[in-house]
């Protein structure tokens, strides 16, 4: 399978009843891999930086300094699996917030950072009816949970000890905030920036200017480039969509303005398929996605290509995924929430009438708030930092997680906003000073009052505070109940016409890739009521992925 997807030939390590198969990353030759005396060894995969080092010497730093507890790993950075033989044993560990996505079988005999990897091995392969659910309502499977009954996440801040032809798991429960700091904004302002100048001064350190982010009308990826001007450093820029959307005309005026260079990368025009072409490119995008991915894998493939771009000349991609841990993410008012109203608040885009009499809502949202009571254990109610860290420990490890695990098949990448020290410290800063954006704004004006002056998609600049008409725009939002919020994309898409798609999701291109049409998702969903397109593209990427298994694939309804 790892053949299939790309990799070249991988180096093979063997010791205690463990073989090892290292794929260097795709388009290179060798992985990175450390060997010491009596068979000892260390490799990491994804991208993997320990007190302020990078590639072989991380490695063998962190070897030298490995007595068998992972809690070393708080001197790490970015997200990776890590894989060490030492006094006897084999060790496995993802990143601390579990970001990198490492897969296992029922008895953790075969792992992998591949999901594709771990399913080519399974006799037979169950898709899990919620899992379904969840990949086409919200773009990912929640938890630990895959597609797939037989393959599970390691959990976060687990790790594997491989010994004596099994696996032991080593999952310590974790301890999300409960209270809010009782610091000052100033206090907690300086404190952020002091995390976010640690995290980019080791990031600049190791790469110069050869590192690449987006660069948009929005926050995240402003507060990004402001960090790392801030330091001298001068990364590569680009931003996707036609010249006349709002993301590019904004980079674009920004890009001018500071003599960046700005690669403005339109993915629709980049790449114009035919439909006898089409079945070769699903094919492709299926392997590139590693089986599924939140957009579904009925496009044109350019996304492929551009993350090859972005890391060419050894550079590391920074994505600004989970820079709303500084706002209001959920927009809610502050408070304390069920695990059901959290649900309803963000995990309710799906209209029922468009599900077979296999769906059963009030069954879906037992199963999410199980996930999130495996992540915090039973409390009652969820306070304010619980749900704020529920944010990126819960939604960004699905989301943002499984984006950056493939995006650093390519090369190095990381997510900035993700790294645990930055995360853990935002959970616990009062939502009043989040809210409207106003704490990621200051942040930025501080870090390059020039960046911050420039307009953005929100209609003002960071320069100030929100004006009073993007703040009562959001209280609309703010006090909407989460009973509400639950309604709100059945009503949305209801009256939508269903059944006629455009672009890649016409049915010439449907009919060449998946001919005689869908099939195994008819157990799932009523077809011709489906009116999301995004949601259509993911029934129709795992009806693809259905048949790749054939009569090895079992479903649990």
């Amino acid at each position: 399978m790892c053949a299939a997807i790309g990799f070249g030939r991988p180096r093979i390590l063997a010791a205690n009843e463990v073989t090892a198969y290292v794929y260097p990353k795709l388009g290179q030759s060798e992985p990175t891999v450390v060997t010491f005396r009596g068979g000892d060894f260390a490799f990491a995969c994804g991208t993997f930086i320990f007190r302020g080092t990078l590639g072989q010497i991380a490695l063998r730093a962190f070897y030298r300094a490995f007595d068998g507890d992972f809690a070393l790993l708080d001197d790490a950075m970015s997200h990776f699996a890590i894989v060490v033989r030492k006094n006897g044993r084999v060790y496995v560990s993802g990143d601390r917030s579990g970001i990198y996505h490492v897969f296992r079988d029922p008895l953790s005999m075969v792992i992998s950072s591949s999901f594709l990897a771990v399913a080519a091995t399974l006799e037979r392969a169950t898709l899990v009816k919620q899992s379904v659910f969840e990949f086409v309502f919200n773009g990912v499977v929640s938890g630990n949970d895959t597609l797939f009954e037989e393959l599970s996440l390691l959990p976060i801040r687990s790790s594997l000890v491989l010994e004596h032809g099994e696996a032991v798991l080593v999952n310590p429960c974790l301890d999300p905030p409960r209270e809010l700091t009782e610091r000052s904004r100033g206090e907690l302002i300086e404190r952020s920036l002091s995390e976010l100048g640690r995290y980019f001064s080791a990031v600049a350190n190791l790469f110069g200017d050869r590192i690449t982010c987006a660069l948009s009308g929005g926050y995240d990826s402003r507060l990004i480039l402001a960090m790392l001007r801030h330091l001298g450093a001068v990364p590569r820029v680009y931003v996707y969509g036609r010249d006349d959307e709002p993301d590019v005309v904004f980079a674009s005026a920004i890009a001018r303005g500071e003599g960046l260079k700005l690669h403005v990368v339109d993915k629709d025009a980049r790449i114009t398929a035919e439909p006898d072409a089409f079945p070769e490119i699903v094919r492709r995008n299926y392997l590139a996605s590693d089986g599924y991915s939140w957009s579904g894998i009925f496009d044109n493939g350019a996304e492929h290509q551009e993350r090859k771009v972005r890391v060419a000349g050894g550079a590391i991609a920074l994505n600004g995924g989970g820079g709303e841990i500084f706002r209001n993410f959920f927009y809610l008012p502050d408070g304390r929430y069920t695990f059901r109203q959290f649900a309803w608040s963000f995990y309710a885009q799906f209209d029922p009438g468009t599900c077979s009499d296999a769906f059963d809502e009030k069954e879906y949202f037992w199963h999410l708030e199980r996930k999130i009571y495996a992540l915090v254990g039973w409390i009652g109610r969820l306070d304010r930092p619980t749900v704020e860290w529920l944010y990126h420990r819960f939604r960004c490890r699905s989301w943002d997680g499984r984006t950056d695990t493939i995006n650093s098949w390519y090369g190095s990448t990381d997510l900035p906003f993700l790294e645990p020290r930055i995360t853990d410290l935002a959970a616990i800063i009062p939502i009043r000073w989040k809210n409207h954006g106003a704490f990621e704004a200051e942040l930025i004006r501080i870090a390059d009052a020039r960046l911050a002056a420039y307009p953005s998609v929100h209609g003002y600049s960071f320069a100030t505070d929100p004006p009073l008409g993007a703040r009562m725009s959001d209280m609309t939002t703010y006090f909407r109940p989460p009973w509400l919020r639950r309604l709100t994309h059945r009503i949305k898409h209801r009256r939508a016409p269903s059944g006629q798609f455009g672009g890649y999701l016409a049915v010439p291109f449907v009919e060449r890739a998946l001919p005689g049409g869908v099939e195994a998702m008819q157990a799932y969903f009523r077809i011709n009521q489906v009116a999301d397109p995004a949601q259509m593209a993911r029934i129709l990427s795992l009806e693809y992925l259905a048949r790749q298994f054939g009569s090895r694939l079992g479903r649990d309804c």
